[in-house]
C-alpha cells in the first residue's frame, strides 16, 4: 500500500474534522477566486470600452462622470454642448470617426441614447457592438433600436412603441412626451457591453422630443436651442499616440472637456477598486491562514491519537521519512480539496454577480478562469497547508517506538 493510499485512507477516518478543515480553506480559496476574477474580467471589460473611443468630448466637469455617462451609461451627463464643436471637427485630418450623441430621456430607466446613423456600422477593436438579431436600424427620427436587456426587461419587441420620459432615471413624477412615441424597429445582440441597456435612435429624436411649436406651427426657439446642442462627442482617432495632444488642444482652445476614457477607469481602478481589491484579497488570505492554521491542530491532534498505528508502522519497517512523508500527504490532500472546493464556490459567487452585472453594467463576467494570478495564489495556499502539515509530521517523525508499542 503506497503512502498516498495510506495518507487517504487515514484522512477519511476522521470524516467530520477533514470535511470542516476542508471547508474552511475552500471559502478563503473561493473569496480569493471570485475577487481575482471579477477584477480581472471587469477591469477588461471597462478598458475594452474604454479603448473603443480615443477621445470623449462634452461640457466642462468631471472627466470621469463625462466618460462614465457618455461610453457607460452609468452616470449623469455633466451637460450639453453646442454642436459647432461637431461641424468644426468634420474633416479633421486626425479623426477617423465622429459621433455625436444626444441625451436627456429615458423608457422604464433605460437611457434613449441619439445617435446618427453612422455609429450603428462603427467596430471598435473588431467588435460588432450593434449587431441586429432582428429588425433594421434606424432610418427616420423616433424609430428605434434597442438593446438586448432593454428588450428582455420591457417585453417590447418589434413592431412595439414606447414614450420617453424626461430624465436618466425612472420616476412616477417625470415629463412624459406622450406625443413623441418611439416605434421599435430593430433589436441588437447581446454584446456584453453598456450598449445591452440602451435604446437608440436617430439623434433628430432627442431634439424634436424637447421641442414645443408654437400656435401658427412653426419651431420655438427651444427647439433652435436645442438642435444647437449635443450631449457629447465620441471621437476615433488615426492614431491613439495623439490623444494626450488632440485631448489638451480641445480643452484649451474651446468651451468644452476632452477626456481619454481609458485613461479615466484605469484612475478609477487605481485610485478605488484596486484598494477594494488588496482589502478582499487581504481577507481572503486571513480566512486561508486561519484554515492553515485548523489543518496543523487537526493533523497534530490525530498523530496523537494514532501513535500506536504509527509504531507499528515502524516496527513492520516504515522509515521515519515515510512516517514524516505520509503526514504531510495528508495535509496535502486537505489544501488541495480545499482549493478544489475553492474553485466551485468562487465560480458560483462569479456566475451569482454576473447576472447582477449583466443587468446593472451589461458586462458578462464568466466563471473562475485560470489566470498566472489565480496560478500563484493557489500556490500560495498549497504552500501554507503543507507548511501546516510540517509540525504534525515532525511530531511522527519523532514516534518512540519500544515506548509506544510498550503501550498496546
Amino acid at each position: 500500500m503506497s503512502l498516498w493510499h495510506i495518507a487517504w485512507s487515514y484522512l477519511w477516518n476522521r470524516k467530520l474534522t477533514t470535511a470542516l478543515t476542508v471547508i474552511s480553506v475552500a471559502l478563503g480559496v473561493g473569496l480569493i477566486s471570485a475577487v481575482l476574477t471579477l477584477r480581472d474580467e471587469t477591469q477588461r471589460r471597462f478598458e475594452e470600452e474604454g479603448q473603443s473611443f480615443d477621445i470623449v468630448i462634452g461640457a466642462k466637469g468631471n472627466p470621469l462622470q463625462l466618460v462614465l455617462s457618455t461610453v457607460y451609461f452609468l452616470d449623469a451627463p455633466t451637460g450639453n454642448v453646442d454642436i459647432e464643436i461637431y461641424e468644426s471637427l468634420k474633416g479633421h485630418e486626425d479623426v477617423t470617426g465622429l459621433f455625436p450623441v444626444g441625451m436627456g430621456d429615458s423608457y422604464s430607466g433605460f437611457r434613449i441614447v441619439g445617435v446618427t446613423r453612422d455609429l450603428m456600422d462603427f467596430t471598435p477593436g473588431g467588435r460588432t457592438p450593434y449587431t441586429l438579431t432582428s429588425g433594421r436600424y434606424f432610418e427616420t427620427p423616433f424609430e428605434a433600436v434597442i438593446g438586448a436587456n432593454v428588450a428582455e426587461d420591457t417585453n417590447l419587441e418589434l413592431g412595439d412603441t414606447f414614450v420617453g420620459t424626461h430624465g436618466l432615471m425612472a420616476s412616477v413624477m417625470a415629463e412624459v412626451h406622450e406625443e413623441r412615441p418611439y416605434t421599435v424597429v430593430g433589436i441588437m445582440e447581446r454584446s456584453g457591453s453598456p450598449n445591452d441597456r440602451a435604446i437608440f435612435c436617430d439623434i433628430q429624436s432627442v431634439w424634436d422630443a424637447h421641442s414645443h411649436g408654437d400656435d401658427s406651427g412653426h419651431e420655438s426657439d427651444e427647439h433652435h436651442h436645442h438642435e444647437q446642442e449635443i450631449t457629447a462627442l465620441l471621437v476615433k482617432l488615426a492614431s491613439p499616440a495623439i490623444r494626450f495632444e488632440f485631448k489638451d488642444r480641445i480643452n484649451r482652445t474651446s468651451n468644452a472637456m476632452a477626456a481619454i476614457p481609458i485613461q479615466e477607469i484605469q484612475k478609477l481602478y487605481e485610485q478605488l477598486l484596486g484598494t477594494a481589491k488588496l482589502v478582499l484579497l487581504a481577507i481572503g488570505y486571513l480566512v486561508v491562514a486561519i484554515s492553515a492554521l485548523s489543518i496543523l491542530i487537526g493533523l497534530y491532534m490525530a498523530i496523537l491519537q494514532r501513535k500506536r498505528d504509527l509504531a507499528i508502522m515502524r516496527a513492520l519497517g516504515a522509515t521515519r521519512g515515510e512516517i514524516f512523508g505520509a503526514v504531510i500527504i495528508e495535509a496535502f490532500w486537505v489544501t488541495l480539496l480545499g482549493i478544489g472546493a475553492g474553485w466551485l464556490m468562487g465560480s458560483a459567487v462569479c456566475m451569482a454577480l454576473n447576472r447582477y452585472l449583466v443587468a446593472q453594467v451589461g458586462f458578462h463576467v464568466p466563471p473562475v478562469r485560470i489566470s498566472a494570478d489565480l496560478v500563484a495564489a493557489y500556490s500560495a495556499v498549497l504552500l501554507m497547508g503543507l507548511v501546516a502539515g510540517i509540525l504534525p509530521a515532525w511530531q511522527a517523525y519523532r514516534t518512540n517506538v519500544a515506548r509506544d508499542l510498550a503501550e498496546l
